[in-house]
């Protein structure tokens, strides 16, 4: 067996092992678009519930209600800096799952290159060795034919 076909079961890992990290990496890039879909949605109705807020009191409101109010912007705001921590958490987890995916990718080629180099080496000492038992044949049948002659 040579040693390019060794390799074959060794370079199928490392394919599939790069295969699952850019899968993982997909999904963590996927989370990290949610988070951040999340976080958008809950500032936006934080800036809603705030012109709500503008518009009741000009009309005027109770104390109660004004209190009632700013307690929900609390509570909204608390999530949204809550929000805004998962999106950090995301973003750190696709740099660390790129990284892994970098790193498996890069071991994947570097096992292709030396198996293509390896390939090309036996490739060629199979072809010296073609011309070699050729060229033994065509001594030999110059050597019959030399003394078929004599």
């Amino acid at each position: 067996m040579t040693a390019s076909k060794r390799l074959q079961p060794i370079k199928r890992m490392a394919d599939k092992t790069e295969k699952n990290a850019a899968i993982d990496l997909g999904d963590s890039i996927k989370d990290k678009q949610d988070q951040i879909n999340k976080l958008s949605q809950l500032i936006g109705y934080r800036d809603e519930y705030l012109v709500k807020l503008s518009e009741k009191s000009q009309l005027g409101v109770s104390s109660g209600q004004l209190q009632q109010y700013h307690l929900f912007l609390n509570k909204l705001n608390v999530a949204i800096n809550q929000q805004r921590n998962s999106v950090d958490a995301s973003e750190y987890n696709v740099d660390q799952k790129k990284g892994t995916w970098q790193n498996k990718n890069s071991r994947a080629q570097a096992i292709g290159k030396v198996m293509t180099n390896l390939q090309s080496k036996e490739r060629l000492i199979k072809d010296r060795k073609e011309a070699n038992q050729l060229d033994e044949l065509t001594t030999q049948a110059f050597v019959r034919n030399s003394k078929i002659a004599v």
